[in-house]
């Protein structure tokens, strides 16, 4: 009775998650190019908020129709991936696969799955970090020319702005996700599971983000230099 109350409570929990506000940047002067892309539901609390939702009412529908215990938190966990914390995570794969290098697998191709989702915000953002690059040595030479429009040069550095915010705030989540698989790998290797193969690929993830880091980082230094009266 105890393990059915505390995955009661687990998937309360997650659906009360999936209902709090989001705290993240106002998309209103954001690129549409971004915004509008296929990878804008990637590394996005309302993405995060929907799957811990429909985690929460899965695993309390799974103990209402009689599931094991076990069963049902590996039904409330799957599927959000280890953006829902390291821990629940853990133990779901854990619950789902007894077999350590059947689980280590199963981490890899997770892991892979965030690395792609990372090479496609890039992906998304480079033409749009491009083109800011573009508008701010122009505004740059208009500045030295003394023959800058203010009112238009303004609004392109709202939205070049708030391209920054919106993608540092991705960049953010990327690496609270990464942190949390080193976490995981961590003490996975700690209960003995060789996790070498799964360290090779949380380097491939951490190189991704330090790229798109990289490309945001050129840009805000290039924004900075810019001062419009």
């Amino acid at each position: 009775m105890n393990k059915i109350m505390l995955i009661i409570t687990l998937c309360v929990s997650l659906i009360l998650t999936g209902c709090q506000s989001s705290s993240g940047v106002n998309t209103k002067d954001v690129d549409p190019a971004l915004t509008k892309s296929n990878s804008a539901q990637f590394f996005s609390k309302s993405a995060w908020q929907s799957c811990a939702i429909g985690a929460g009412v899965g695993g309390v529908g799974c103990l209402l129709l009689g599931g094991k215990p076990g069963a049902c938190v590996a039904s409330a966990a799957v599927g959000c991936g280890v953006m829902m914390g390291a821990n629940y995570y853990l133990d779901s794969k854990r619950a789902e696969y007894a077999n350590e290098e059947m689980r280590v697998d199963a981490y890899i191709q997770d892991v892979q799955k965030n690395t792609l989702e990372v090479q496609a915000v890039t992906q998304s953002a480079k033409s749009v970090l491009d083109k800011n690059l573009a508008t701010l040595k122009v505004l740059n030479q208009q500045i030295k020319n003394s023959s800058v429009n203010t009112k238009q040069a303004q609004n392109d550095l709202t939205q070049i702005d708030a391209n920054i915010a919106y993608l540092t705030d991705k960049l953010s989540r990327m690496k609270e996700v990464e942190k949390d698989w080193v976490s995981l790998s961590a003490k996975e290797k700690q209960s003995g599971v060789n996790v070498s193969k799964l360290d090779k690929e949380i380097n491939q993830l951490n190189k991704q983000i330090a790229g798109l880091e990289k490309q945001i980082n050129l840009v805000t230094q290039q924004r900075s230099a810019v001062r419009v009266g």
